[in-house]
Formats: C-alpha cells, sequence, structure tokens
C-alpha cells in the first residue's frame, strides 16, 4: 500500500489522497464509500461484488429490493447502509463509455453529484475507486488526466476529504502524473 496526499495540508479544505491496494482497507478511516453499483443494484462484478460481499450481500440487496422499484438512472445517486461495513455507501450508476458522446464529461459530473450528495448529507470523508474504469469501459489514462484536476477543484470547494484507491503503482502514477 503506497499513500500520496497531493493537496496542501490545510483546515480549510479537503485532501485528495491516491492510494494502491484494496477499497476496504481504508475502510475504517471514511465517513462513506462510493460504489458504481450497476442499474440493478444487485451484487456486481469487481469492487461493486466486493462492496456487497463485506456489507453483506443478502441484506444490502434485499434492502436494495424493498427501498427502490426503479433501475437507477446514469449518475443517479442512491445512499444506502453499509451494514456490516458500518459506513453509508453512497451507490452511483456511472455512465458507460460507449454510450454517450462525450464520455469524460458525463464521468466529470458522476464526480460532481458524488461530492454534492457528500456534503447534503455531512460527509467529512469519501473513499472510492477510480469509477466507470471497469466494465464500463473508460480507460485509465484518460480518466487520469480529466479527473484529478477536478477531484482537485472539488476537495477544496466541498472541503471534503477523498481517497481514491487504485490496484496498483502503475496505475497510480497515472493519476499522479508522476507528481510524487
Amino acid at each position: 500500500m503506497v499513500c500520496y496526499n497531493l493537496t496542501k495540508e490545510s483546515d480549510k479544505m479537503g485532501n485528495l489522497n491516491i492510494v494502491t491496494g484494496n477499497i476496504l482497507d481504508y475502510i475504517s478511516t471514511v465517513d462513506a464509500i462510493v460504489n458504481s453499483n450497476n442499474e440493478y443494484m444487485i451484487a456486481g462484478s469487481g469492487v461493486c461484488g466486493v462492496i456487497y460481499k463485506a456489507a453483506g450481500k443478502n441484506e444490502l440487496e434485499n434492502y436494495c429490493k424493498e427501498k427502490f422499484k426503479t433501475k437507477m438512472l446514469t449518475n443517479e445517486i442512491r445512499i444506502t447502509p453499509g451494514f456490516n461495513l458500518n459506513k453509508d455507501i453512497i451507490n452511483i450508476f456511472a455512465p458507460k463509455y460507449y454510450e454517450h458522446i462525450d464520455p469524460i464529461k458525463k464521468l466529470m459530473e458522476s464526480y460532481e453529484q458524488i461530492f454534492s450528495i457528500s456534503k447534503q448529507k455531512g460527509y467529512k470523508t469519501i473513499l472510492s475507486v477510480s469509477i466507470g474504469t471497469g466494465v464500463h469501459g473508460y480507460k485509465h489514462n484518460e480518466v487520469g488526466l480529466n479527473i484529478i484536476p477536478l477531484l482537485y477543484y472539488l476537495v477544496e470547494k466541498f472541503n471534503i476529504n477523498f481517497t481514491l484507491v487504485l490496484s496498483n503503482e502503475e496505475i497510480a502514477k497515472i493519476y499522479r502524473n508522476d507528481r510524487q
């Protein structure tokens, strides 16, 4: 695990941290975890499946079935309890790269939504992987180039600490753009 704080230390703004490893290794340090969910809000593959399993798959799926009667729309956020995680889950149905004319812009709207909802809910620290880079088809090179400047802006604007968890150091270097 490698951790980089990419923002200036200050009480007046949030921090952007880029770490590597398993997202669940960092869960104890945050108020909420972002889950790039599928439109049906059921356990999926990749990180979504890991989060559901850790939260209690049956309990979380049953909660979603009872509370939400419609499929999620692109960039819609639904907050659920984390059950066994003891953290709220910020579920977002991220845009799919191949379904949008300007997919990076649509993905950037996802992050803006996450921060806006987090501020409304009073979260001070949130944890996320790079949303959209799994089955939704976004490539790390393109996402890292565009999302990091936005994340700098959002952590300061909303005064929220944001930890971005990436699977390995090679991918983390793309997002840090060799800043460290």
